[in-house]
């Protein structure tokens, strides 16, 4: 069994957005990097973007980091959705909750927090 090191980069801010590209595999010992990334650009006030279209894995942990986010400061998830992260979206009813575009431009379009 081989293991997809969880990686994360992140992009130059552009127009007010920050875009976090993920990839690989993702569970708790590969988050906290990431909730330390949405924390930092929360505080400083730019839109955030996280690209999940290469997530080969993710347990609960990722979830749970991505909805912590979201509660500090809206956020967009850029698709495609890769299946099983999508599966455990269902499982958990967590579509609803996080804001999803199917693409990386649509997401970063769609950054504007909503309305209170």
């Amino acid at each position: 069994m081989t293991y997809d090191h969880p990686r994360i980069q992140v992009l130059l801010d552009e127009d007010g957005v920050r875009v976090v590209v993920l990839s690989g595999e993702f569970d708790v010992d590969g988050v906290g990097p990431l909730a330390q990334v949405l924390a930092d650009a929360a505080q400083e006030g730019v839109r955030r973007v996280v690209d999940i279209a290469r997530v080969t894995f993710a347990d609960s942990s990722l979830l749970n980091t991505l909805l912590a986010g979201d509660r500090e400061e809206h956020l967009v998830l850029a698709g495609p959705v890769p299946e099983q992260f999508a599966q455990m979206l269902r499982l958990f009813a967590a579509e609803s909750k996080l804001e999803i575009a199917p693409t990386l431009a649509e997401a970063r379009a769609r950054s504007v927090p909503p309305p209170s």
